[in-house]
């Protein structure tokens, strides 16, 4: 009878810190920084793992997300390329406080990477494209929201050397971009391994196939890789239905079947869907030995 209490009473305890987070703690804000130098990272992920409940840090490493639709017994996970992730119990995390986090470099030693030659270039992924189109179309509630496609593994192993994405149409005077890297590991995904630099981008062009070149040597050999573009910031002057509305910015679909990558926000069960139509991204590569 005891122990029937004691359930009764500790069942109500949480639906009382779920009544309190749900109708009080709606709007998380805070800021990231590096643990070591103590700066600000700029787009970090936040969100719940395996729900569409999150978003990223701006420029300055800032964040005002809302959390409304989780719940107290949920997990913030905050997760940054080459730092060690963290997660928060939201019940712990006060909604009218401004939370200061800090991430931790890993320390990875990469493993040298010898070209086999410099002449062949090995292209992976999908180089063709058409007037079909996928994207976005504001200029923040898609912030974190990414898609992509999954490329089969390459018959030897390969530096990727460069990443391109194909423009349908971009009416931003610019555009901040981020390009991930996954591998498939049984039915989910997780990220590369040996990856330590995020890579950005920032574009005014219009359309077109955009290139953008790697800071780091990323080996892509024996698993599939999931390459994906993340929306992360958009700049332009607001403009009134009378002069066009929300502006566009589209990357196109080319006929290569694979599977299409979809994510609407950070930790969230991912959506890779076979296709025929994918997002219009290659790899340029280059032979390596091990």
């Amino acid at each position: 009878m005891r122990r029937h209490t004691k359930a009764i009473a500790y069942s109500t305890i949480l639906a009382l810190i779920g009544f309190a987070f749900s109708t009080h703690a709606q709007m998380l804000r805070g800021k990231v920084f590096d643990a070591q130098t103590r700066q600000p990272l700029p787009y970090a992920n936040l969100g719940v793992r395996g729900k569409s409940v999150g978003g990223i840090t701006d420029a300055t490493g800032a964040f005002a997300i809302d959390f409304s639709k989780a719940t107290a017994n949920d997990s913030v996970v905050i997760s940054y390329v080459g730092y060690q992730s963290r997660a928060f119990a939201l019940h712990s995390l006060a909604a009218e406080k401004n939370h200061v986090f800090y991430l931790t470099p890993t320390s990875k030693e990469l493993a040298e990477v010898v070209i086999l030659s410099k002449q062949e270039k090995i292209i992976l992924g999908n180089d063709s494209r058409s007037s079909r189109h996928t994207g976005w179309g504001d200029f923040t509630s898609a912030a974190g929201r990414a898609v992509g496609l999954q490329i089969p593994p390459p018959e030897i192993p390969v530096k990727i050397n460069t990443v391109f994405f194909h423009l349908h149409e971009n009416e931003f005077d610019s555009v901040r971009l981020r390009i991930n890297f996954f591998h498939v590991q049984g039915t989910g995904i997780v990220p590369l391994a040996g990856q330590q630099t995020n890579v950005f981008l920032t574009t005014r062009q219009r359309k077109g196939w955009v290139a953008v070149p790697l800071p780091e040597a990323l080996v892509f050999d024996k698993k599939d890789l999931v390459v994906a573009i993340e929306w992360l910031d958009a700049w332009a002057k607001p403009r009134s239905l009378d002069e066009g509305g929300s502006y566009m910015f589209t990357l196109s679909l080319g006929r290569y079947e694979g599977l299409h990558y979809r994510r609407e926000k950070p930790n969230e069960v991912v959506q890779l869907t076979p296709e025929a139509l994918t997002p219009s991204i290659y790899l340029e590569c280059l032979a390596i030995k091990k």
